[in-house]
């Protein structure tokens, strides 16, 4: 679904008790929006933000109003919008049937189910059926959001927008610089640039 994503850790984790781990988002568009819906959905099952090899003991089910995982999506677009799935136009089209699109593991329908919900196909063409690529950006937004709410305060997701220009590693974790000239810090960096952006320079002038 041209979407794609690259972790890496910092090279300082939080310690037990310092708060909740931060995680960095270096895009918003399918990949990165993807990322935070796993995200949501571990922290919801309280398996995120437990030990892990760098000595963070958080966890998902910690008590009180702190969130035991803070994400921070860098990206001057909104969720969803970049070139793959930002179209407007209702005849772009996926290139994988309904069927091939789930973004819930261990239900590969539920993009079908989705779609006739939404009135986009009969039941009988769903399986097959090549939705319009600005729709399967509104059922991600739709089961992110679900997600999210799923988490209760135990999540919390900033929305940086602004374009990431630098990425460094020092003794408080990885650090983002913006095109403002302001950082975002984290113990764990996620790279979900994407595609490239969608150009014309290879036509002909004529």
């Amino acid at each position: 679904m041209s979407a794609r994503s690259t972790a890496h850790p910092s090279a300082s984790a939080p310690t037990a008790g310092s708060g909740p781990l931060r995680i960095v988002v270096v895009g918003a568009g399918a990949a990165g929006s993807l990322v935070v819906f796993h995200i949501a959905r571990l922290v919801a099952a309280g398996s995120a933000g437990n030990s892990n090899t760098a000595g963070n003991s958080n966890t998902a089910g910690s008590g009180g109003d702190r969130p035991s995982v803070d994400v921070t999506v860098v990206d001057p677009l909104d969720p969803v919008s970049g070139p793959a799935f930002g179209t407007a136009d209702a005849a772009h089209l996926l290139n994988v049937p309904a069927s091939g699109m789930s973004v819930v593991p261990g239900e590969r329908f539920d993009f079908v189910t989705w779609c006739v919900d939404e009135g986009l196909t009969s039941p009988d063409d769903a399986t097959y059926f090549f939705a319009p690529r600005n729709r399967w950006a509104r059922y991600l937004r739709t089961r992110l959001d679900e997600a999210r709410a799923a988490t209760g305060d135990r999540l919390r997701v900033t929305h940086v927008r602004s374009t990431a220009t630098g990425i460094s590693v020092d003794a408080s974790g990885v650090r983002v610089t913006t095109a403002d000239g302001s950082a975002v810090v984290g113990d764990r960096l996620v790279l979900a640039t994407g595609l490239p952006g969608v150009g014309d320079g290879w036509s002909p002038c004529d």
